[in-house]
């Protein structure tokens, strides 16, 4: 009986470990907006269209994971060599209408080094990676003009560390952050021959235990 309790015990291990192979925004600071709204962390949308998803502070969600590039990406200021994993989040602030918005000094968090942002004016460089790096299922548009950063707008990274001034009428400011993979990497995900051993070394784990007690 013990055998099977340390088989499952393996199994939530396993569960445990691949679930740290993913990088997320893990937390969010900073002052409210001028609207009187905290920056939040949120599930994927439905549609990221200009005016499907309003808010009146920043917000931010994550998007793929675990993504290997088969070529060269771009983000501001340079490219993301391929063959790079890397997970992909999105932070904007889009107010309803033509209801001017600020928001400055939200600092993003994530659980691995950034590697790029996705920021120019026109939302050039996200309109061409939402297909590789946009949410399962939500609805993205093309470019268009000041989708992006522009103006005021800034940002500065620190590692795995993004913080964001917006300011926005019409329509919003949409960016797109490129994280390395997983934190700590993928490569801490066992293989299905390592998941193996462990539930067999588990296991006679629980046999030995039986045998001394014999």
């Amino acid at each position: 009986m013990r055998k099977y309790v340390h088989a499952a015990a393996a199994a939530t291990l396993v569960m445990g470990m691949a679930a740290t192979a993913q990088a997320s925004i893990i937390s969010v600071s900073g002052p409210n907006s001028n609207l009187g709204s905290a920056a939040a962390i949120i599930s994927a949308p439905a549609d990221v269209t200009d005016d499907a998803a309003t808010n009146s502070g920043q917000q931010g969600f994550d998007e793929k994971q675990g993504v290997t590039l088969g070529s060269a990406l771009s983000v501001d200021g340079g490219t993301i060599a391929a063959g790079t994993e890397v997970d992909s989040h999105m932070i904007f602030f889009n107010t309803q209408g033509t209801t001017y918005g600020s928001h400055t000094n939200v600092v993003w968090v994530f659980s691995a080094d950034i590697l790029g942002v996705m920021s120019d004016s026109s939302g050039t460089l996200e309109a061409a990676s939402s297909a590789l790096l946009g949410a399962p299922g939500t609805i993205y548009p093309g470019s268009f003009g000041a989708r992006g950063m522009e103006g005021s707008d800034a940002y500065t990274i620190s590692g795995n560390t993004l913080t964001v001034n917006m300011f926005v009428t019409e329509p919003g400011d949409w960016i797109r952050v490129i994280t390395a993979s997983g934190g700590a990497g993928p490569t801490n995900v066992p293989e299905p021959a390592s998941l193996a051993l462990l539930g067999l070394g588990l296991a006679g784990l629980g046999l030995a235990r039986r045998k001394k007690k014999a």
